[in-house]
């Protein structure tokens, strides 16, 4: 009994000694100021060491273009130690290649987190070692502008941003009360603007095109130059009787300027990062630009006819004030789309006056009163020289010319009242 006694005591110093060292490795290890918060643990360092087998021939494999084969030995690896950065990375690049992005993202994701000091070659932009957490940044940043295409290629060959007609209908609304709501409203309005009550869901999309497109003018994601052409080649959608039709989809949906700037930030920052080359960040802003607002519209819509009547007259006019209010377009503009709206419903014509044609009809009878009294001389010559001598009674035939005389009087004032056109 007391030799168990003494046996125990033995192996319980030994515990304690072992404990004892094991605490100020630890500590040691703490001090130590090369690791990181999250690799100052010992034990930690110590298991991440487990699935480095696994690791190695995943790195194996994908060097040899196997990447299914890399997947499978990264998930054995990470099973052992789920914190092993070799097979993260080289477990994110294999679902790259293979199309299987959410999987990539987790990854870089993880090693973002871990945060380590270690560096590769592999997915290096330049082929040069750099940190494996800085790596995994540039290349989830990569994954997130190949994942967020805003814009689509139609059957036509044109471009077009990927949105739905419900939520784009939802945005453009929203877009263009956020900017009515940032801009001053004239006094003469007692009640705020309606959206839906001044302009259709195709306005609605034209209207919130141009507004992203001066916005980003303003923000210099587009220079003076672009911005003039885009505009002036398709300004007769927002002034449709004074200027040309607009190119074809620009009544389509469009994102909101928010999720535009942003893409063009990301892009921005992949080519800073070198996550993405110039040319990549040139032709993606582009397209995003050019399915925004063509500045050469292969195909045009068919403008909307002029108003007819006074309340959809009354609608165009209120509508021009909300578009010089949002500064889309110029006084200028302004009044002569107000003019042409004015023109087409008839208001503010000169009358016509009847008194400028009067004296055409008036002088056209008076040739024909020569030719009736002629007449009428010859009609009482003609009975009073041969028929004197044989008639009894000559005064007998006065009356008759008289009266010839006195009815072809009544026919000429009454030629004149027939071809007036009065």
């Amino acid at each position: 009994m007391g030799v168990c006694i003494l046996m125990f005591g033995r192996n319980f110093t030994k515990a304690l000694s072992s404990a004892a060292a094991l605490s100020l490795l630890a500590a040691c290890a703490v001090v130590d100021k090369k690791d990181t918060a999250e690799e100052s643990n010992w034990f930690v360092r110590m298991f991440e060491k487990d699935g480095q087998n696994y690791a190695e021939q995943a790195t194996l494999y994908y060097s040899q273009g196997n990447f299914n084969k890399t997947l499978e030995y990264t998930t054995e690896a990470l099973k052992a130690n789920p914190r092993n950065q070799q097979a993260l990375l080289v477990g994110a690049l294999a679902a790259e290649k293979l199309g299987r992005y959410n999987k990539a993202r987790q990854y870089y994701e993880d090693l973002i987190i871990i945060n380590g000091s270690e560096t590769s070659l592999l997915g290096s932009p330049d082929g040069q070692p750099h940190k494996i957490s800085e790596i995994a940044r540039n290349n989830l940043r990569a994954i997130t502008i190949a994942q967020n295409k805003l814009t689509i290629e139609n059957r036509d060959g044109s471009q077009s941003f990927a949105v739905s007609e419900a939520v784009g209908a939802d945005i453009s609304k929203s877009t263009i009360a956020e900017a009515l709501s940032k801009k001053s409203i004239p006094a003469v309005r007692t009640q705020p603007v309606g959206v839906d009550d001044i302009f259709t869901p195709e306005q609605q999309n034209i209207v919130s095109r141009f507004l992203i497109l001066k916005e980003l003018a303003e923000k210099d994601f587009i220079t003076k130059e672009e911005f003039l052409s885009r505009r002036q080649a398709n300004i007769g959608g927002l002034l449709p009787l004074t200027n040309q039709a607009p190119g074809v989809g620009i009544t389509d949906p469009v994102p909101s300027p928010d999720l535009i700037i942003e893409r063009l930030n990301i892009l921005k920052e992949g080519v800073e990062t070198r996550a993405i080359t110039p040319r990549e960040f040139s032709a993606e802003r582009d397209v995003i630009i050019e399915a925004l607002m063509s500045p050469t519209p292969r195909q045009r819509i068919k403008n909307r006819a002029p108003s007819k009547n006074i309340l959809d007259a009354a609608q165009d006019l209120r509508r021009l004030e909300v578009l010089y209010n949002l500064d889309l377009i110029t006084a200028g503009e302004k009044t002569a789309e107000k003019k042409a709206v004015e023109k087409y419903l008839g208001i503010n014509r000169n009358p016509v006056k009847p008194a400028a044609a009067a004296p055409a009809p008036v002088a056209a009878p008076q040739p024909q009163t020569p030719s009736v009294q002629v007449e009428v001389k010859e009609i009482t010559k003609a009975p009073a020289a041969p028929k004197a001598p044989e008639t009894s009674a000559p005064a007998a035939q006065t009356p008759p010319a008289a009266a010839i005389v006195e009815q072809q009087t009544v026919e000429i004032s009454a030629s004149p009242q027939v071809s007036s056109p009065f």
